[in-house]
């Protein structure tokens, strides 16, 4: 007959312990890297929501008005035309412009009135420099952030604007004020891009009508800097481009507008 000592019935206090602190350490180093993982590709699913959306809006504004001139001759910046056809084919909640152009309201860190910063705590815009960051965490050139800012419903806001990098819109899936606002994260970028002169990314010395341009994420073929290793628009990784960047296309993040909208 086979007996069994009182030591042979389960764990000691010491072992349970033991146990217990590797599964501690191990939760520690995983769930973040898993919670990180999830909210990534929801970034990337409400990436790809939003492209659709634009797109579809910049393809009903073609039809209705393919003469539409987007950029005047000598300006990097969106005609008040283009961006109000856009935003009335979008679920829009709010907007706010830095230019007494669009209208007389401030979006929140220019506005030094309480009411403007409550009111516009969705939007990121700055004066010189966006508050929204590279994928290496350098600052970004507001320029490209500039003249209009739009709350949709579905909580993500968009900014119409353009310097170095040409007409340009970029999207914030889930608006500044949830974070983390970094370029390649929940920040993406919408190129406006000349396909009649293809060698002039923004078409500086051209009228740029609509139904010549087209709308491709940044990173893409033909969008500024897609070719050149040492631009962000060429790759998704905060060692590729510049820490802290003029312009979209230059800045560590760029390319992953393009990567994640097509990756599978």
């Amino acid at each position: 007959m086979v007996t069994y000592s009182s030591r042979n019935l389960g764990f000691t206090l010491a072992e349970v312990l033991i146990t217990l602190a590797i599964i501690g350490i191990v939760s520690v180093l995983v769930i973040p890297v898993i919670y990180s993982k999830i909210q990534d590709l929801q970034f990337h699913a409400k990436w790809k929501e939003n492209y659709s959306i634009l797109n579809n809006a910049f393809k009903m504004v073609v039809a209705e008005n393919p003469r539409m001139v987007v950029s005047a001759i000598n300006s990097y910046e969106p005609t008040r035309e283009f961006v109000d056809a856009m935003l009335s084919h979008l679920h829009v909640v709010q907007t706010c412009g830095v230019s007494a152009k669009w209208d007389n309201k401030l979006c929140d860190n220019y506005a030094w009135y309480k009411d403007y910063q409550i009111k516009y705590k969705w939007s990121g815009i700055a004066n010189i420099y966006s508050r929204y960051t590279t994928l290496a965490g350098g600052s970004i050139n507001a320029y490209d952030f500039y003249d209009k800012a739009a709350l949709l419903k579905n909580g993500a806001s968009i900014y119409f604007g353009g310097l170095w990098s040409g007409l340009t819109i970029v999207v914030d899936v889930n608006n500044f004020n949830s974070g983390p606002n970094i370029l390649g994260k929940d920040v993406y970028a919408i190129s406006i891009v000349n396909n009649k002169y293809p060698l002039y990314s923004t078409a500086y010395y051209y009228n740029n009508y609509i139904e010549d341009m087209g709308f491709k994420p940044y990173g893409a073929e033909g969008t500024t800097g897609w070719n050149d290793s040492s631009q962000g628009s060429s790759g998704c990784s905060e060692h590729i481009g510049l820490e802290t960047a003029n312009g979209l296309s230059g800045a560590a993040g760029a390319g992953c507008s393009y990567k994640y909208l097509y990756e599978k």
